[in-house]
């Protein structure tokens, strides 16, 4: 009885899982034509993402404000700026037009001191 129960819990993931990849994908063509819409489609990819339990895609989470919860499109609602710093390091910072909220995602450098071991 417990397998089925898994099996039945694997089918409703993988079917919110495709559904939110479309809403998204459909989010991102109708905007300029429907920017409520396309935040319509935002909060129903959330509402899937919650009640199955699973997370929403890497590239599409960075397409969700983290304060008002609207779809970001790039140019449009948001602008992307790219900032270095030596001691610190770099990172993206991304801008939301409606709310004024910036997010940074920090990038990870390669240390170019340690030498690689050569294979021969």
């Amino acid at each position: 009885m417990a397998k089925r129960n898994r099996n039945y819990k694997l089918v409703i993931k993988n079917i919110a899982k495709s559904r939110i990849i479309y809403l998204f994908q459909r989010a991102h063509e109708i905007f300029p034509e429907n920017k409520s819409l396309a935040n319509r489609y935002t909060y129903l990819a959330r509402r899937y993402a919650q009640r199955a339990k699973i997370k929403i895609p890497y590239e599409w989470q960075k397409r969700i404000c983290k304060k008002c919860k609207k779809f970001l499109y790039p140019g449009l609602n948001y602008r992307v700026r790219m900032h270095s710093h030596k001691g610190k390091g770099s990172h993206v910072s991304l801008t939301c037009f409606e709310c004024t909220k910036t997010t940074r995602y920090f990038i990870k450098t390669l240390n170019p001191k340690k030498e690689v071991p050569k294979v021969n």
